[in-house]
């Protein structure tokens, strides 16, 4: 009978010992954990930094490629119009000897 005790409080001791074993290392691992959560925030943060700028800078090329395309239209027209100009004058003299 006395086996059964001994058992039952070396099983006892034994919880105990993992107990305060838990305790130590949960102590011990906690800063790192916080240590290691503030990292992730500060990734984080910088990573959501780096994506509106990202989406900032689509916008402004969007807005520089509509600018060119409207400048290119613009002046392609203007160099049209130039080389129509010498017609126009053509005509312009003509309708002037009549």
């Amino acid at each position: 009978m006395w086996i059964v005790y001994a058992s039952i409080a070396l099983f006892v001791i034994s919880l105990i010992m993992l107990g305060v074993a838990l305790m130590r290392t949960l102590k011990t691992t906690r800063p790192i954990v916080n240590e290691m959560n503030q990292r992730v925030a500060t990734i984080q943060s910088r990573m959501d930094k780096i994506s509106s700028e990202a989406t900032q800078l689509q916008e402004t090329q969007g807005e520089i490629q509509h600018d060119i395309e409207y400048k290119k239209s613009t002046f392609t027209d203007t160099i049209q119009e130039v080389k129509r100009t010498p017609e126009v004058l053509k005509e312009f003299v003509k309708s002037m000897k009549r």
